[in-house]
């Protein structure tokens, strides 16, 4: 047979590009799945870069581009930041203009309004989510969108009827919701109930609350959720005066959840609001679970204060001062600036009737809380009244202590209370004067349940960031101005008149803190005469170092002589001066040790000419009232333990001039002047919040945050978010 021939042409590849679509296709879908299981488990890298290969083999796979965005932005809110969101928007839009059809899909615009909103930008995220609804009206996820949109605009009246319109797209009855739809529902009662708080309607909010929390539960990588949905509930029920039904949500938050640190604390407080005597060992024994007593060594300012605070509390109730002093002393390290520590400690003394300590306590909770007119300052001077009624011959200073306590009460519309402090004032008056009986003496003031409310409601880091920002924020706190008061001079029997020599860097101010207890006076003294020899030992350095210098000068002087006479081998007139060329000017011969004279200053205070032939010339520092340095006596650290002896009385308060604004107590110092504090946390719920909500809200990239108060345990839509490592447990803490 012949032999067939060979051809060298090649067949036609038809077949190629079919089995690279194959491919592409399988390999995007498998990285799509792989990202959707890395965002259930909350591992946020993974989905990254899982989405990441999916794009890269199908820039124009919305389920891909839509996974990237989504793990983009719970990485920024993990890790605080808008650096993923940014680069998610970037991406979306340079997809939709290379793939138009993209513009055709909802999802899109969706994710980006997501990321919008994330970043502060609310005009864009409106724009977005207003495309998104145009293309798809029956999607209740949009709506719910849209309304926290209005929201973060303060459009609450608006955001409820958006939110009303997204559960009536959702199914009549739960068994019918998909997952999607249990995500919404859960959402967008939330939301309500947080407008209702906001607005100040307690039992619509507990309504909606309950409603979440009917719905299944969320992944457990999104717990912390659903546990902040639980101490909501809890807390609104507290507020509502169901004490007890607070309570029972917390049992309920144990079976569900588990011991939650979160849980724990709020239980504890709960059930010292209600029959302290009768709860205190539960609630001790409650926190025992969340404090780690062998680790006390380790506590610092990064650790949560309200555990070691309801402690303390709890064995005062008990009838255990040593025990009550050791954790009110770690609340103090772990929070130094609360004045809720020191209104505790301030208590803990005058029980114990150490009035001292008890004065100093409640002057640091004074100087800490600068609102006149809130119910924290009308509970400091309440206790500085009963320091000075169990005091000899202090009864007009303790009248004047309660005309304050009732003017604070005034302010915020508590006529009661402001009545009977003003009635008791001109008892206690009357008795300093001789011309009636002396009052009964009133149980130390009880620290307001509206402060530890607040704090209760916060997650642990939360509270600890709080804490954190108002220490640093204190030392810039501007200055109030002084108050004119009349030199009286009293009589104490003790020496509890605190000077210290130290004054601000001011022109015409100088402040000093509070008394500290007597026994920190011999600390006070020591510190000081460390301070003045390392002032002389400094002195002393310097005078050496300016010695040297001069010798320096005066052999560089006589070189320079040497040098002149060589090169001038004729005698000049005695009448004869060098030129400026032949030596330095005087002015810069001298100044050399006229800078070595003054103190060393930073690179900013100190200004110097560029001119290498001019002299150089020192400017003094600009003293501003944002740079005065204040001294406040070392106090965060309690006086040593509690002991049961009488101790003398404080010093008087000067009571023959009182202020139409009630100051601070002029303790027996000089003019005392206290800088201003912000009182209350971005995050706090307020109780109600004036003004009709509705109208015109305008709606622009300026408005970034949410209004005040709102939004404490709203669900984050999509996965989990990190606040940080937690530091009762090795689990993740999670955002609410």
């Amino acid at each position: 047979m012949p032999k067939r021939a060979y051809t060298a042409e090649a067949s036609p590849n038809l077949k190629k590009p079919t089995l690279l679509s194959i491919y592409d296709a399988a390999a995007t879908e498998t990285w799509v799945k792989c990202g959707e299981c890395a965002n259930t488990l909350g591992i946020n890298e993974t989905a990254i870069k899982s989405f990441e290969n999916a794009v890269s083999h199908d820039p124009s796979n919305i389920p891909a581009l839509c996974g990237l965005s989504l793990s983009l932005r719970l990485q920024d809110i993990q890790n605080n930041e808008t650096f993923g969101s940014q680069r998610a928007i970037e991406r979306l839009n340079s997809s939709m203009e290379s793939f138009p059809h993209l513009l055709k899909n909802f999802n899109i615009f969706k994710e980006l309004s997501e990321c919008y909103l994330l970043i502060g930008l609310n005009d864009q995220a409106h724009q977005a989510i207003s495309s998104a609804i145009s293309l798809s009206p029956t999607d209740a996820s949009l709506w719910l969108l849209s309304a926290q949109t209005l929201i973060r605009v303060g459009a609450r009246a608006h955001a409820a009827g958006s939110l009303a319109h997204c559960l009536s797209l959702l199914p009549d009855t739960v068994a019918k919701y998909s997952a999607q739809d249990i995500e919404t529902a859960r959402a967008a009662h939330a939301e309500l109930a947080a407008i209702a708080a906001a607005d100040g309607n307690i039992e619509t909010s507990i309504a909606e609350l309950s409603a979440t929390l009917s719905l299944p539960p969320p992944p457990l990588s999104r717990i912390d959720e659903h546990i902040a949905l639980w101490c909501a509930l809890s807390t609104a029920k507290e507020r509502a005066g169901d004490i007890i039904g607070a309570i029972k949500t917390c049992e309920e938050a144990k079976v569900a959840v588990g011991d939650s640190p979160r849980i724990l604390i709020t239980n504890a407080y709960l059930l010292l609001l209600l029959n302290p005597k009768e709860n205190a060992d539960h609630a001790i024994h409650i926190l025992n679970k969340i404090i780690n007593l062998d680790d006390e060594a380790l506590i610092n300012e990064a650790t949560d204060f309200l555990p070691w605070y309801l402690l303390g509390r709890a064995h005062s109730f008990m009838g255990r001062p040593r025990l009550a002093y050791n954790s009110c002393q770690v609340a103090l390290k772990c929070a130094s600036n609360s004045p809720i520590t020191w209104l505790a400690v301030g208590k803990l003394y005058l029980e114990l009737k150490q009035l001292p300590d008890a004065l100093a306590a409640y002057s640091q909770a004074l100087k800490l809380q600068l609102e006149d007119g809130s119910q924290g300052t009308a509970t400091a001077w309440d206790g500085l009244s009963c320091v000075y009624e169990r005091c000899d011959d202090h009864l007009m200073d303790a009248s004047d202590a309660c005309s304050r306590a009732g003017a604070c009460f005034r302010a915020i519309g508590d006529l009661k209370n402001s009545d009977y402090f003003e009635t008791r004032a001109d008892a206690l008056a009357k008795a300093a004067k001789k011309e009636g009986p002396i009052p009964e003496l009133r149980q130390p003031p009880d620290v307001p349940s509206f402060l530890l409310r607040d704090l209760v409601a916060l997650e642990p880091n939360e509270r600890i960031a709080y804490t954190q920002t108002q220490r640093q924020l204190q030392p810039h706190i501007p200055q109030q101005p002084s108050i004119k008061q009349e030199s009286v001079q009293h009589s104490a029997p003790l020496g509890t008149q605190y000077t210290h020599s130290q004054t601000v860097n001011s022109e015409n101010a100088s402040v000093s803190g509070p008394p500290p207890p007597p026994h920190y006076q011999e600390q006070m003294q020591q510190q000081q005469q460390q301070q003045q020899q390392q002032q002389q030992q400094q002195q002393q350095q310097q005078q050496q170092q300016q010695q040297q210098q001069q010798q320096q000068q005066q052999q560089q002087q006589q070189q320079q002589q040497q040098q002149q006479q060589q090169q001038q081998p004729q005698q000049l007139p005695n009448h004869y001066h060098p030129s400026p060329r032949q030596s330095a000017p005087l002015s810069q011969q001298g100044q050399p040790q006229v800078q070595q004279s003054q103190p060393q200053n930073t690179p900013q205070q100190n200004y110097r000419s560029m001119a290498p032939a001019q002299p150089q010339y020192y400017y003094p520092p600009v003293h501003s009232q944002q740079q005065q340095q204040y001294y406040y006596p070392v106090l965060p650290q309690p006086p040593p333990p509690p002991q049961q002896q009488q101790q003398p009385p404080p010093p008087p308060l000067h009571h023959q001039q009182q202020q139409q604004h009630h100051p601070p107590p002029p303790l027996p110092l000089s003019q005392q002047q206290s800088p201003q504090q912000s009182a209350q946390h971005p995050l706090m719920l307020a109780p109600n919040i004036s003004g009709q909500p509705g109208g015109h809200y305008p709606i622009g990239a300026g408005s970034s945050l949410p209004p005040a108060g709102y939004g404490q345990y709203l669900p984050m839509p999509g996965a989990p978010v990190h606040n940080g490592p937690s530091q009762y447990s090795s689990s993740p803490s999670w955002r609410k």
